[in-house]
């Protein structure tokens, strides 16, 4: 049994965990929505708070990206997925350019900013008053998001903790010549 670095816990009960999360869930189902072939597999994934070279870095909220303004090309897809009891937690998987997040710092609290507006958005209707309610209670509800950007070759996975409500970036996907590299902020 080996141990994961920064972790004290075996590589299993580590994998274990992160398959259970629905960050992860929402990330292969991302994978297979809108990005074809490289789909995530726990036994791949780098356990390190070292993100690696620019664009890239580490907070104390997990990763992040600083890219530089673009103007935004294309909206990005999405889809929204709701659970538990009554659809008390909300979770969005989104794919397109980093750019329309609308920050130069895409990190856990931009991306959840940008995930509750895309959500609201897409669950009201201007045209029928008695959206208003469901697409405010969805974006509230928001527990995770995945941000995918295939064509800069990265993604996020951000957590909110149930009790706080801070958003938290454990996830960080790099997409590159058909490889998939996945790190877990420990």
């Amino acid at each position: 049994m080996g141990q994961v670095p920064g972790f004290a816990r075996p590589q299993e009960a580590v994998y274990a965990e992160l398959t259970g999360k629905a960050v992860w869930k929402l990330l292969v189902k991302g994978f297979e929505l809108y990005l074809s072939g490289g789909k995530p597999v726990p036994e791949q994934v780098r356990v390190s708070s070292q993100p690696g070279s620019a664009p890239v870095f580490a907070g104390q909220t997990g990763f992040g990206l600083q890219l530089p303004r673009a103007a935004v090309r294309r909206e990005p897809e999405r889809e929204i997925f709701v659970r538990g009891e009554r659809g008390r937690r909300t979770g969005i998987v989104i794919s397109g350019p980093c750019a329309a997040v609308g920050s130069r710092v895409i990190d856990a609290a931009s991306l959840t900013a940008y995930a509750r507006r895309l959500t609201y958005a897409t669950l009201f209707d201007p045209r029928d008053a008695d959206s208003a309610g469901p697409a405010i209670r969805a974006a509230k509800s928001l527990s995770d998001v995945v941000f995918l950007d295939a064509e800069k070759g990265f993604g996020l996975g951000v957590e909110l903790d149930r009790a706080t409500g801070t958003p938290v970036a454990p996830l960080l996907v790099r997409m590159a010549d058909g490889n998939t590299v996945v790190q877990l902020y420990p």
